[in-house]
């Protein structure tokens, strides 16, 4: 029988790379801009001892059972906080979005053996929808690649490590046998200065900001109760302009009126981000200045008064604060080489029968 070909490729490497991380194989940062720019940007705590001397004709919006949050949404929450996360979601979705392949015939396959052991083709056909591709035929031979490779891992942990340690947990298994062979280098600082020189551009801090707002709810169709709020909004921003305890007088008007949760701490929504709220509430606030808004701002919650209390702009991040970054990303280069030399290792000392795995020295990540 005539061996198939086939070309080791990258979703193999990224979904054991995958494994390895969500494992703690190796630590993952996440760089979070704040870490790197204001160091305890929140305001001092505030004297709402002064009450208001001044009535508003407005409604209390608040209203009991009110769950209306500007921050952060259940996008935001679903944002990956790390690495390993985002990649994992990256190939969550790509799975959910594939088109089911079934092989309807295991005759387009040779029969495969890693070292005597015989791939079985149901596993085959059951591995097909984790490989999408242009055409049946050949999303059987990416399944059938992948379980070769995951047939040669096996082998290895039952060697060092023993069959139990497959039997219990084989994700597990997997991760703890690439601990122990692949080594990832740390890069010397001298490299990582050379990267830092070459990708400048990457290394800048997020524009950052602390705000505190009151919101007047209203659904987005209410046209003309809209308007309304605008007048109300306008009301607080003036009475603020004149007060002379802006501070504790904020405090009070964000507990009376504002519908956010954010009321019971005077309105302050902590340290912003972009990507951390609504585009237009985002887009809105960071076009501001320090200081009480001069118009109300309008989102799809309603009508918000707001007073930006800090606000730093994005910067270039000095080698120091980039170093830590740049040491990360360089190690993680440096698995994922080592990774790719230690599978292909594999495949070359092993008898793989109907079936020849290849490195294509294009599909191997080397950043």
């Amino acid at each position: 029988m005539v061996n198939r070909l086939f070309i080791l490729d990258n979703d193999l490497i990224i979904h054991i790379f995958i494994a390895t991380m969500i494992r703690g194989l190796m630590s993952v940062g996440t760089y979070i801009p704040t870490q790197h720019t204001i160091q305890n940007i929140c305001t001092d705590k505030h004297d709402d001892s002064t009450k208001l001397t001044k009535v508003l004709n407005i409604e209390n919006l608040a209203q009991e059972g009110d769950n209306i949050r500007i921050m952060p949404t259940s996008e935001d929450l679903s944002r990956p906080s790390s690495d390993a996360q985002f990649i994992k979601q990256a190939l969550d979705k790509k799975m959910s979005d594939r088109t089911n392949l079934i092989a309807s015939s295991h005759q387009a396959l040779p029969n495969i053996t890693v070292n005597g052991v015989a791939i079985d083709p149901k596993a085959v056909a059951a591995e097909v929808q984790y490989h999408p591709a242009n055409s049946q035929e050949e999303a059987l031979f990416l399944a059938a690649q992948a379980l070769v490779m995951r047939e040669l891992l096996r082998q290895e942990v039952v060697m060092r490590l023993g069959e139990r340690v497959w039997l219990e947990n084989e994700e597990a298994a997997i991760a703890k046998l690439l601990e122990q062979q692949v080594i990832a280098k740390s890069p010397d600082k001298t490299s990582c200065q050379n990267y830092y020189h070459a990708n400048q551009v990457e290394f800048f801090s997020t524009p950052i900001m602390t705000l505190r707002h009151i919101l007047l709810a209203c659904p987005p169709q209410e046209g003309e109760e809209r308007i309304e709020l605008k007048k109300q909004a306008r009301q607080l921003i003036d009475l603020l302009n004149q007060s002379q305890n802006r501070d504790s007088d904020f405090i009070e008007l964000a507990r009376r009126y504002s519908a956010c949760p954010s009321k019971d701490d005077g309105g302050e929504l902590g340290v912003l981000q972009k990507g951390s709220t609504v585009p237009e509430f985002e887009s809105a606030v960071f076009a501001l200045p320090v200081g009480i808004s001069i118009n109300p701002i309008e989102t799809r919650y309603g009508i918000h008064v707001i007073e930006v209390l800090q606000k730093q702009e994005g910067r270039q991040l000095s080698f120091e604060e980039a170093y830590p970054i740049i040491e990360n990303h360089l190690k993680q280069q440096s698995f994922h080489h080592s990774l790719c030399d230690y599978l292909f290792e594999l495949s070359q000392k092993a008898d793989i029968i109907g079936i020849e795995l290849k490195m294509n020295e294009q599909n191997i990540y080397r950043g």
